[in-house]
């Protein structure tokens, strides 16, 4: 069985892209009415510029049964359309022993996802179940991109390391909990000292890293401290600095114009490193 973390870097190299494109539909600003026809004008105009493309799970549900339906349509045309591509469910789910395997059988089993995010509020227990899926990768909500995130994640614990933050401890222990090798971290750009401890933690984990877009994080100093001594093992989230980059019927075009500058500005801090794609 290919790993989660192998699948991904063969989905990066493939295109030469650290790229992830978050699928947030949302009625008031798409373009088009129907949030499946619009996923896939996005997919189609960006396929070949991205590693990963990951559905926002809040705005499906938020749509009834129709936006599950959409989610659903998505999923299948990704697989068809951008076989290589990794589709990473952002559920952010989080629950204990029966509940916590439900989850994971419905993010796995039922919908098939290649990874999904999760919350460890729980502990190892409420993690263990989705680690048991060893193809597929699990990121752990570590550092938020959002300012109100240091509310509890900066908070100081008393750990066997010594007084630390709160999401630094969160990172050490999901550094020991990683036997099956698929646990990776969610760390925001727009922190990049605290992302840089985190990547020095954990070096060989995958990081999943948001606020690169609209949220205003530094591209430079995100890559530079998130990705791995090589360049690689990161992926940079935008949601709405892509797929909403046209209001109108050239929504298509507009996003792979960013997607393409968001690729591209990556890579050129990867070159400058001397980290460049072979």
């Amino acid at each position: 069985m290919t790993s989660f973390v192998e699948r991904l870097e063969q989905a990066c190299e493939a295109n030469r892209s650290l790229v992830c494109v978050g699928l947030d539909v949302d009625p008031e600003r798409m373009p088009v009415p129907d949030a499946l026809e619009f996923n896939k004008g996005i997919i189609d105009a960006t396929q070949d510029l991205v590693c990963a493309y990951k559905p926002n799970l809040a705005f499906y549900e938020a749509l009834g049964l129709p936006g599950l339906r959409a989610l659903e349509g998505t999923i299948e045309y990704v697989r068809a359309h951008a076989p290589g591509v990794v589709i990473l469910g952002d559920a952010k789910r989080g629950d204990i022993e029966i509940s916590a395997a439900a989850y994971a059988r419905a993010m796995f089993r039922v919908w098939e996802f290649d990874a999904v995010t999760v919350n460890a509020w729980g502990g190892k227990d409420g993690l263990q179940p989705f680690l048991e899926y060893p193809g597929h990768g699990v990121f752990v909500w570590c550092r938020g991109s959002n300012p109100g995130s240091g509310d509890l994640q900066d908070l100081l614990v008393n750990t066997p390391h010594g007084i630390v933050p709160l999401y630094r401890h969160l990172a050490r222990s999901a550094a020991e909990w990683n036997e099956h090798g698929n646990l990776a971290l969610v760390m925001g750009a727009t922190y990049p000292e605290q992302l840089s401890e985190v990547r020095q933690l954990c070096p060989g984990m995958p990081l999943l890293i948001p606020g690169v877009g609209a949220q205003g994080g530094g591209l430079d100093a995100a890559v530079r401290s998130g990705t791995d001594p090589r360049g690689r093992l990161a992926i940079f989230n935008s949601s709405r600095g892509i797929i909403y980059a046209s209001s109108g019927s050239d929504f298509g075009a507009a996003a792979r114009v960013a997607a393409r500058k968001l690729r591209d500005s990556i890579n050129q801090v990867l070159e400058a490193e001397g980290k460049g794609w072979s």
